[in-house]
């Protein structure tokens, strides 16, 4: 009888942990003792900072990276990345003429939250090319009036985007979205690993991360420039952290397709979502193509390597459809939130929105909400740009890079709870990433 008292209970003091200790050790191995860190991490485009945000305490810690031994210089960031523990981070930087771009690991000694210090550590300067290198992106212009050609777009030298995590491996993921290289780190030995740069001519041209299904058996990458209209589908090697192209998965057809993708967010193992920003044609357009299918969502079934238009463009602020371009999409449960930048049209950073589906009939989505700039969002808000769940699920958080925003989303009652912003002495906050993620 005592033996069945002990299993039960057992049984019970499992059940009673939080959703995000339980599931977390299965994706992540490196979560030790349970520990899962509340740490969101990003960087300041404008200032250089380097940004700690706690989303359990509504905490935030600014580090300057020149206070950081070892640093190489006033460089321009980029993205973050940080392992589950919190303890590690990762931050890439943009080519300069006296710099390579860099992917830099870091350490945490020391979070203090009420003081507002850290002690970072750093572990690993790994340049990605040599400094000067210009970048490799197409050249485009805008032909009409829908779709313009923004100069940010354009950009001049390497950039390192789109950090992942390949689950149940030591291999974290990088593109160099400006040429056609995905870097690979083994974040044991904070070195390049043997399959390093992997470069696959008409796949890993602009991507914006390869972003894998929580088993870490079938990564998708994203197009990210004018009228990349795939979804780049791969076998990945937990073991070398190789990746296998098997094929591309078309947002359309040849006439008719959607293009520009930034991210790829996974429902389970089998099906992912992903949307587009593109309006219009430019001069990278096809001539056979008839149409470009303006800023939707796409469901893609990853075993058979389709897609499926869900969501509609809407050309009303109040239109059951995604509204501006859709920079990034996440899903909590049986919804799905839109973040709605305004940045590749003829007026750039007027607004931003985030948008709210039930997708319960994942066929059939419905709208909820859209928070709007004046109303859940500050005045003047514009450009949603990034979202980073928190592994639990509870808090949604977005980033605006154009107006200096890091605001925290209540998911059971989808209502803004914490603003972080130019009176915290955020300026251009860009790159989230929470510990637990994959992405």
């Amino acid at each position: 009888m005592k033996k069945v008292i002990f299993v039960i209970l057992a049984i019970m003091s499992l059940v009673a942990l939080p959703v995000s200790y339980v599931s977390a050790d299965f994706e992540h191995p490196d979560v030790f003792n349970g520990k899962l860190r509340p740490v969101v991490t990003a960087i300041d485009y404008h200032t250089r900072m380097i940004y700690l945000f706690n989303y359990k305490k509504d905490k935030l810690v600014t580090v300057d990276p020149q206070s950081i031994n070892g640093w190489p210089g006033d460089l321009p960031l980029q993205h973050t990345m940080v392992l589950p523990g919190g303890k590690k981070f990762y931050v890439t930087t943009d080519n300069t003429d006296e710099h390579p771009a860099y992917i830099i690991s870091l350490k945490a000694h020391d979070i203090n939250w009420n003081l507002g210090t850290a002690e970072l550590e750093m572990e690993a300067l790994l340049p990605v090319d040599y400094p000067g290198t210009p970048a490799e992106l197409p050249f485009v212009e805008a032909i009409n009036d829908n779709q313009a050609v923004p100069s940010w777009i354009l950009a001049q030298a390497t950039q390192v985007h789109g950090p992942t995590i390949l689950p149940h491996s030591n291999f974290v993921y990088f593109t160099d979205w400006t040429s056609d290289k995905v870097r690979v780190i083994n974040r044991k030995t904070n070195e390049f690993a043997a399959v390093d740069p992997i470069s696959i001519p008409g796949y890993t041209e602009q991507s914006h991360g390869i972003i894998f299904n929580k088993s870490g058996t079938i990564g998708l990458g994203t197009g990210y420039f004018f009228d990349n209209s795939v979804i780049d589908r791969y076998k990945a090697n937990r073991q070398t952290g190789a990746l296998e192209p098997v094929d591309q998965i078309k947002l359309g057809n040849e006439r008719r397709h959607a293009a520009f993708t930034h991210y790829v967010s996974w429902l389970d193992e089998r099906y992912a979502l992903t949307a587009s920003m593109q309006f219009d044609k430019t001069s990278l357009t096809p001539p056979e193509t008839q149409k470009i299918i303006p800023p939707s969502v796409w469901l893609i079934d990853a075993w058979e390597g389709t897609a499926t238009k869900i969501i509609s463009h809407t050309n009303n602020v109040n239109g059951h459809g995604v509204f501006r371009s859709a920079s990034d999409l996440a899903v909590i449960g049986d919804k799905l939130y839109i973040a709605e930048e305004d940045t590749i049209d003829h007026t750039f950073g007027e607004d931003g929105y985030l948008s709210v589906f039930d997708i319960s009939d994942r066929f059939n989505p419905r709208f909820i909400k859209r928070f709007k700039p004046g109303e859940e969002f500050p005045q003047g808000y514009a450009v949603a740009h990034t979202l980073s769940p928190t592994p639990d699920s509870r808090y949604l958080m977005l980033a605006s890079w154009v107006s200096g925003y890091v605001i925290k989303i209540d998911t059971l009652t989808d209502t803004v709870v914490k603003v972080f912003g130019p009176n915290d002495g955020l300026v251009m906050p860009h790159g989230l990433h929470a510990a637990g993620g994959i992405r």
